[in-house]
């Protein structure tokens, strides 16, 4: 269990330092274009990858596609689009924290679909995240507040935090039909797809020759991190585990993403977002911590069952 944990926390690690990396990168390249690139790259390295694995054949029924075509719609398409026109008009230290909420829409979610009950120190864990959110997001930033589009930018974010919800509730639909790698190829090639047409437009008029090296290396580092390595360790760690516990771990979000922010983009750190942090991490600690407690108790019922 410990090892899902780490692959879910590790994954939503790298996609919390990708929104200071994406916020970079579409300073200089239209976002349908970047997303079109990043998930070619991604598409390199996890062909080679499922071919190498040789994962067993598996007939998809019309319902499996659907929940594949979903995941790329919502977790690649939608969730990449919102989130990069949203750090255009905010910080990414703001859109990190409005992640928080993440966990929150997750469980209410897998209430509603997937049935899974919360446990009392689940549901202080997401109330806990919440606060994080809200301590920050209240927080006076006056160069920040002052421009027209911040509030644009923050629900362009948000509206993100659920297709990312909505992602992880499909992916748990598939978690027990395809393996981590079938289903990480399957969505980037959808997404490559959804795409395409915007894209090609988009580069017609680009000129590729004026963008920096740096910014190639961004996007490269992108690619692999947000579509190959974030994708192939959730979905590891999200069949391990229910949906509800998976969403927890998307509080490391905002931590990576306030940290990066203020490392890389120079972004202003206060004590508004260190209580914040400091409240993800905890409701990360009350969430695995009861979910923890409960298996050992099925476990120990389990036992006296043989004997």
């Amino acid at each position: 269990m410990k090892i899902a944990y780490f692959q879910l926390a590790l994954s939503m690690a790298f996609v919390g330092a990708n929104v200071a990396v994406g916020k970079i990168i579409v300073e200089d390249v239209p976002i349908f274009l970047f997303s079109e690139i990043r998930f070619l790259i991604a598409l390199l390295f996890l062909v080679p990858m499922m071919l190498i694995s040789r994962p067993q054949a598996v007939k998809l029924q019309k319902s499996h596609w659907g929940y594949l075509i979903l995941q790329s719609f919502f977790g690649v398409f939608l969730f990449s689009v919102l989130m990069l026109y949203g750090v255009r008009f905010t910080s990414a230290t703001a859109a990190g924290i409005i992640t928080s909420t993440v966990p929150a829409i997750i469980a209410l979610l897998s209430f509603f679909f997937l049935r899974e009950r919360m446990s009392a120190p689940q549901a202080i864990s997401i109330c806990l995240a919440v606060l994080g959110i809200s301590i920050i997001t209240f927080q006076t930033n006056s160069s920040t507040l002052e421009s027209p589009l911040f509030l644009l930018g923050n629900v362009l974010v948000f509206g993100a935090v659920i297709s990312e919800a909505l992602f992880t509730i499909f992916a748990k639909k598939l978690s027990a039909v395809l393996t981590p790698i079938q289903m990480a190829t399957g969505v980037n090639i959808i997404g490559f797809i959804f795409f395409l047409p915007f894209s090609i437009k988009e580069a017609i008029t680009y000129n590729f020759l004026d963008l920096d090296l740096t910014v190639y290396l961004l996007i490269v580092y992108y690619a692999i991190t947000a579509s190959v390595l974030s994708f192939v360790l959730w979905y590891k760690g999200v069949a391990k585990v229910s949906a509800n516990i998976a969403g927890i771990f998307t509080g490391f979000i905002p931590i990576t993403a306030t940290l990066v922010g203020i490392g890389l983009l120079k972004e202003p750190f206060g004590l508004n977002q260190l209580i914040g942090i400091m409240c993800v991490l905890g409701a990360i600690y009350l969430g695995t911590r009861g979910t923890e407690t409960k298996e050992m108790d099925q476990s120990s019922q389990h036992s006296k069952t043989y004997h």
